[in-house]
Parts: C-alpha cells; sequence; structure tokens
C-alpha cells in the first residue's frame, strides 16, 4: 500500500509529474493532443512541468517560461480537455499526497487552468453587451 506524502518537495514534484504524464499518456481524451505536440520530446517536457511545478509550488523560480504562449501554439486543444485534465490531475494527487496537500495542489492547477483558458478561448467580440 502507497504512503500518501506528507509534503511537497522537489522529489515529490517529480513523482507528481511524472505519475501524472504517464496517466495522460493512456488518456484516450487527451494522449493524442499531447503526443502530437510533444512528440518524442516527452524527457524534456517532463524536466520543463518538473521546473513548472517547483516555480508554481514552491516558489524555486526555476521555470522561465511562457505558459499561455505554449499553449496557445498546441493543435487540437479545445475548452473540455482542461476539465480531463484537471480530473486527471486530481485523481493522480489524491493517490500521491494526503488530502489536503493534494487539494492545495488541486487549487492551484484550477487557477492556472482558469487563465490558461481565458487566454486561449476568450473571444471578445463574443460578448453580447445589454443582454
Amino acid at each position: 500500500m502507497h504512503q500518501p506524502y506528507t509534503e511537497i518537495t522537489e522529489e515529490t514534484i517529480h513523482a507528481m509529474v511524472h505519475g501524472f504524464y504517464d496517466r495522460v499518456r493512456e488518456d484516450q481524451l487527451l494522449k493524442d493532443v499531447f503526443n502530437n505536440s510533444i512528440g518524442d520530446q516527452w524527457d524534456p517536457h517532463l524536466a520543463t512541468m518538473c521546473r513548472f511545478w517547483s516555480s508554481v509550488l514552491l516558489t524555486s523560480g526555476q521555470y522561465k517560461g511562457n505558459p499561455m504562449m505554449v499553449h496557445m501554439q498546441v493543435d487540437g486543444i479545445k475548452r473540455h480537455l482542461f476539465d480531463r485534465w484537471l480530473e486527471l490531475f486530481r485523481e493522480t494527487n489524491l493517490y500521491l499526497f494526503t488530502p489536503e496537500i493534494a487539494d492545495h495542489i488541486q487549487e492551484k492547477a484550477e487557477r492556472i487552468a482558469q487563465s490558461l483558458m481565458l487566454g486561449i478561448f476568450y473571444k471578445p467580440e463574443d460578448v453580447k453587451v445589454g443582454t
């Protein structure tokens, strides 16, 4: 039986990122979008994601990229895929961490997803004023 992690460290972030993307790569809804975008660059992608989550969760400053620009260039990205991404992310973290830590991580992930969805899908011309 797996003993849940009781703290967020570089090592537990590594386990989270790798465990999560193992699931993504098998997921019927997500795998094609990720595989088409990442191709044979999974090792660099996973390293980048470890730096990203280290920066988010440990304020380590390791990540220096622009997630919005990266995601805007992903072919096949759709709003509903974020729901599945968040669902798999929550399942992964509930398995790996104590419920309190999993909730903390999920809260961060949901804010990031909201920000990305606004940046990618928001179209001011679709907003009807006064209706």
